[in-house]
C-alpha cells in the first residue's frame, strides 16, 4: 500500500526489507523491487530494519516516483 502524506513531498509505502547494504536498502512492496538510498530514508532508520521486516516506509515523493513505486 502507497500513501501520500499531508506532509508535501513524502511518501508512505508498505513493504518488505529484502537487502541491507552500508548504502542501500532493498524493498519489495508487493509488486516491485526498488534499491532505496539509505540517505533518502526518513523513517524507520535503517538502522533499525531488518532483512523480512515488513515497514513503512518513509521516502521522497519523486523518489517513489522514479522508483515506479507510485
Amino acid at each position: 500500500m502507497t500513501r501520500k502524506l499531508e506532509t508535501k513531498g513524502w511518501i508512505e509505502i508498505a513493504c518488505e526489507v529484502r537487502h541491507i547494504t552500508d548504502r542501500v536498502v532493498l524493498i519489495h512492496d508487493g509488486a516491485h523491487e526498488a534499491w532505496i538510498p539509505r540517505s533518502q530514508i526518513e523513517d524507520p532508520d535503517p538502522a533499525d530494519m531488518e532483512i523480512g521486516q515488513h515497514i513503512e516506509l518513509l521516502i521522497p515523493e519523486w523518489l517513489a516516483t522514479e522508483k515506479g513505486l507510485v
